[in-house]
């Protein structure tokens, strides 16, 4: 059902087979209303999104047995793949709704959804564990009901997961509904973390949840629809997510763009060229009658466009590089950072060992980075037995042991029992025999102001290269202050010597 091609952190690129077409992956789902919808889903299917997601239970209590005869493509005027939601959003909004969960899977058996989700019981954000703990129960109860009743007619039942910010219940959830069979998952309940700018927390739900999914099993996310947690939720190893945010903002009059959302009021200039803003100046755009449609188009082409951006940075194997600049648009959302440097394990798994294009270096935050964490490793397992060790900084070529600083120093006197290491500050000592080998012969690094502190990897490799080791001399510039700061750390035993070398070009 579904097949990887990429890969990058915990991102796919696959493809999704369903009794519509294939689905390609990552996929924002535009949510479609069945009964309100403004903008014909053949026009949103036109610009390029090939599944679309609507609601069950609102389409069975205003269309009941004609969506059954017709089915829900017909319904909605769709025909590529439809997701269906269950009700769960309106218990989530109303508390309960008047129908049982068996009788919403019979209905979107009989509606022949693509995707179907079972009735579940959201936790949303805030709720005490108790009151959580019960929830899940009833959700799992739920699905449990369903596998148990459902019908092989090429059909993918997606299982809810639900816990909220409780790690432990989204763990447990999770285990649940793979243990029963469910073909994809779904994450329930990110809206009122994403509305409350806990983006933080939103992450470490979705890499508890991933950490217990298996790889050929894709994941969905509710109501992720922004280009700012796009790279964010895709990185983190989202497949599908959906929103009607295209819609909600152009009702508001908000104006989506690649790094937050503008009032339509407060745009003078358009930062976009889509079909819509390249044939409406602002000022039109607003007096036009079919304005909140013209906005909801263009919502979609800046979602859409964000999309590609970040499938072309996984093809690039420059996902990190995209979510980490995304970061930066919105304080709370910087919190991401601190959340995948802790999870660098977690989201080496799916980066290649070996990428076509430089790695980008800049600040603290990249010694985290799954490529610079491997590097890492590699070094606190090396061992030699010279007895005599120089550093010096990166130089310009790649690898060291072609640069002109070590055909000068290979002309030191007994230079063969010279161990000769260069050092980078987001990747730690590099040895020259190990110089050769990616990252470090492939990544270009930025002169960061940081001070040694604020490298603490290279601190563990440090002390981990000199264990490892039984270096009785050290040959460095005693003038580099971030080597000097280290050396500090140095046992007493070993000498340390002042390294002179002309400048290299």
């Amino acid at each position: 059902m579904f097949q990887v091609t990429k890969t990058d952190l915990a991102a796919r690129i696959g493809t999704i087979q369903t009794n519509h077409g294939k689905v390609e992956t990552p996929a924002f789902v535009p949510v479609i209303h069945p009964v309100r919808q403004t903008i014909p889903s053949r026009q949103i299917r036109a610009m390029g999104f090939d599944l679309v997601i609507t609601n069950a239970y609102i389409t069975r209590n205003s269309y009941g047995e004609r969506a059954v005869t017709e089915g829900i493509h017909g319904i909605i005027g769709h025909d590529g793949a439809v997701m269906t939601d269950s009700g769960g959003y309106q218990v989530l909004e109303y508390g309960d709704v008047p129908v049982l969960p068996k009788e919403m899977a019979e209905y979107e058996r009989d509606i022949m959804t693509d995707f179907a989700i079972p009735l579940d019981k959201p936790t949303g954000f805030g709720l005490p564990l108790a009151t959580a703990k019960s929830y899940v129960k009833k959700t799992l109860d739920a699905c449990r009901q369903t596998m148990k009743d459902s019908e092989e007619n090429g059909q993918i039942w997606m299982g809810p997961i639900q816990g909220g910010e409780h790690s432990e219940l989204v763990a447990r959830s999770t285990k649940a509904l793979v243990k029963m069979g469910y073909g994809m998952l779904a994450l329930g309940s990110p809206v009122e973390f994403m509305e409350s700018y806990e983006y933080g927390l939103l992450a470490e739900m979705i890499i508890m949840a991933k950490r217990n999914i298996p790889h050929d099993i894709p994941l969905h996310l509710f109501g992720a629809g922004h280009p700012l947690t796009i790279p964010l939720a895709v990185a983190l190893g989202c497949d599908t997510f959906d929103s009607a945010s295209y819609m909600l903002y152009a009702r508001q009059g908000r104006y989506i763009t690649a790094d937050g959302t503008r009032r339509i009021t407060e745009i003078t200039e358009f930062p976009c060229s889509c079909a819509v803003c390249s044939s409406h100046t602002p000022a039109e755009l607003r007096d036009n009658q079919d304005g909140t449609n013209l906005l909801a188009i263009h919502n979609l082409y800046a979602i859409k466009l964000e999309v590609d951006k970040t499938r072309q940075a996984i093809h690039e194997g420059r996902l990190w590089e995209h979510v980490i600049k995304k970061a930066r648009a919105h304080p709370k959302l910087y919190d991401i950072i601190r959340v995948m440097s802790q999870n660098s394990g977690f989201l080496s798994v799916g980066t290649p060992r070996f990428k076509e294009k430089a790695v980008f270096l800049f600040g603290p935050e990249d010694q985290y980075r799954p490529e610079a964490q491997l590097y890492h490793g590699m070094v606190r397992r090396f061992h030699t037995k010279k007895t005599k060790l120089i550093l010096v900084p990166e130089s310009g070529s790649k690898p060291a042991y072609l640069s002109r600083r070590y055909a000068q120093l290979g002309r030191k006197k007994d230079f063969a029992k010279y161990q000769v290491c260069e050092y980078s500050p987001h990747l730690g000592l590099v040895p020259v025999e190990l110089s050769d080998l990616f990252p470090a012969a492939h990544s270009v690094a930025a002169r960061t102001g940081a001070g040694p502190q604020e490298f603490a990897e290279f601190a563990k490799t440090w002390g981990a290269f000199f264990a490892n080791n039984s270096f009785a001399e050290v040959y460095y510039d005693k003038k580099d202050a971030f080597l000097a700061h280290h050396a500090r750390s140095l046992p007493r035993t070993i000498k340390r010597r002042q390294l002179t070398l002309g400048s290299e070009k």
